[in-house]
């Protein structure tokens, strides 16, 4: 993997690239925080993973759902409406 330094220049670009306006001082320290977050995953790049198998979630997903199975709804939806006619609720006349 090719070596990245991370100077003032590239975070200006980058900041270009993301229109972000930046003053001196956080120019400055987003220099530092990118070059130790860098240096992090150098750290990991060491790791010898030879043998061991991806992982892309560290629960195992399975399939939580139950089979959907059909119920009667006992529900009245017209229950606590004062004035209905059948199925249909009735309201007040238009002028």
């Amino acid at each position: 993997m090719a070596e990245i330094a991370v100077t003032r220049e590239l975070v200006k670009e980058l900041a270009k690239a993301a229109r972000l306006v930046l003053s001196e001082e956080e120019t400055d320290k987003y220099t530092q925080q990118l070059s130790v977050i860098l240096d992090a995953f150098k750290e990991l790049d060491e790791v010898p993973t030879d043998g061991v198998e991806p992982s892309y979630h560290p629960i195992e997903i399975k399939d939580s759902l139950r089979e959907d199975k059909p119920e009667k709804w006992e529900w009245d939806p017209l229950a606590n409406v004062k004035d209905h006619e059948g199925k249909y609720i009735r309201g007040p006349r238009i002028k």
